[in-house]
């Protein structure tokens, strides 16, 4: 008898090690995080969730299986986020080196990335470091994600990335479209973590 696919399960073992590279251009767990820390940081997510969701938002290939990316966009979250710290979300740059969402199991992979977004987001906002603390409710929705409904929400993703990649071909799309989403953020985040770094240093 041949075992029931699991795509999720490929999803998360086939992008591990990119989204623990991901993480080291991360500051804001770091015991030394800083304000400004923070705001590079939803600054930087901003400019990457922004243009993605925007072309997920318009797939009507998603839409059709159930999951309609419009109503989860993130970028909402974080342009308040920014406000609250009086940054002016519309200065923020947005990133044009995006993943390919052009067939359905591809742009499954890519909302795999921003979905799971959501699970790692509550993980930060529980172990943020001392200077940041003070922030919890205030500038944290994108943190939040979508609250005491994010494990719910998630199942929802997962079953319709379940139902619908379905086979070994649209299962090879989309984990190589998920990895090229965590390799364009790295590549997105990589400059400004050496900017924060030089300007640390240049402060020290």
């Amino acid at each position: 008898m041949t075992a029931a696919r699991d795509p999720l399960r490929r999803l998360k073992d086939d992008t591990a090690d990119l989204h623990r590279e991901a993480e080291l251009h991360v500051r804001i767990l770091d015991a030394d995080a800083t304000l400004t820390d923070y705001r590079r940081y939803l600054a930087a997510m901003l400019g990457y969730h922004a243009p993605l969701e925007d072309r997920l938002g318009a797939h009507a290939g998603l839409l059709a299986v159930g999951f309609a990316a419009a109503e989860r966009r993130k970028s909402p979250m974080l342009v308040a986020d920014l406000g609250v710290l009086g940054e002016d979300p519309s200065t923020v740059p947005r990133c044009a080196a995006l993943p390919s969402t052009a067939s359905l199991a591809s742009a499954l992979g890519v909302a795999y990335v921003l979905e799971g977004s959501t699970l790692g987001g509550r993980y930060i906002l529980a172990k943020l470091p001392p200077a940041l603390t003070v922030l919890r409710g205030r500038a944290t929705a994108f943190l939040a994600g979508y609250g005491p409904d994010t494990g719910a929400r998630w199942r929802a993703f997962a079953a319709v990335v379940t139902r619908v990649v379905s086979t070994t071909e649209a299962e090879a799309e989309a984990v190589l479209a998920a990895r090229a989403t965590f390799t364009r953020l790295i590549d997105w985040l990589a400059p400004r973590t050496r900017a924060a770094g030089q300007a640390l240093r240049e402060a020290s």
